[in-house]
């Protein structure tokens, strides 16, 4: 039996579905610029409304673990600017998804197995069809295979909790999923910081983010078009030939300018 380097763990049952805790984190750490100083306040000042000091402290280890490691996604500083933005509380959502994917490789595999490869025609997913997807990748995975029924049924709900909170599934009852409809304002953060990064339109329009987002080729068009209306950036493109060239020099300054 092989097994995969990837190492799987059970983030999901640590603090792993608190999205409205998250963004009171990230405020936080705006305001204060050290995530010791925001520990402090979480657990003196109960930041984040709870009353199990345990509950905090996991909390704060998803904070840690989503928004101050080196994802390749914008920092923790910038995404805070956003949600200070004159925004939606959708679009908000919509920034914070990646970071609740791309930083829990089981919700990552998960996601583009079980949600993802279903989009084109979305239909249902229960609970059951999240355990015994975990049991199918325990054959590869030992440390799957060391969990317990009832972890595998936990954090078989919290993942379908999981796409409910962020708008791609029916509320409960309900199993059917819900495609993602990404909006100007998460595109337009996440372009900034390819086209910041990369110099190029094309290293933006393809990095594999747009995949979790569910943007195909015919959406991307669409979403360029709107930033170029809104005054964001010019674009034009005929065929493969692209004329691109930002407002905004970095993401930065679009988030202050175009949304402060």
């Amino acid at each position: 039996m092989s097994t995969e380097t990837v190492k799987f763990q059970a983030h999901l049952q640590r603090g792993g579905l608190g999205l409205e805790e998250m963004k009171r984190l990230l405020l936080a750490f705006a305001e204060l610029g050290d995530v010791d100083e925001v520990t402090k306040r979480a657990l003196r000042e109960n930041l984040l409304g709870k009353t199990s000091g345990w509950m905090v402290k996991d909390m704060l280890y998803a904070f840690r673990r989503r928004f101050l490691s080196d994802s390749g996604l914008p920092p923790a500083d910038l995404i805070a600017l956003f949600l200070k933005g004159r925004v939606s509380e959708v679009a908000k959502n919509q920034v914070l998804f990646p970071y609740f994917v791309v930083t829990d490789p089981l919700v990552e595999r998960c996601y583009r197995d079980l949600v993802l490869s279903r989009i084109s025609n979305p239909g249902q997913l229960t609970k059951e069809d999240v355990r015994a997807y975990l049991e199918e990748l325990s054959a590869h995975h030992p440390e799957l295979a060391k969990w317990s029924e009832e972890l595998r049924r936990r954090w078989s709900r919290g993942f379908l909790t999981l796409l409910r909170r962020f708008g791609l599934m029916e509320r409960s009852p309900g199993k059917g999923l819900k495609r993602l409809w990404l909006l100007p304002e998460p595109f337009a953060f996440f372009w900034f910081w390819f086209w910041e990064r990369g110099g190029s339109f094309w290293f933006a329009a393809e990095q594999t983010l747009w995949e979790l987002l569910q943007v195909n080729r015919q959406q991307m068009e669409e979403l360029l078009v709107e930033g170029r209306l809104r005054g964001w950036w010019s674009y034009q493109r005929s065929g493969c030939i692209v004329e691109f060239q930002p407002r905004f020099s970095v993401l930065w300054e679009w988030l202050e300018n175009a949304l402060g």
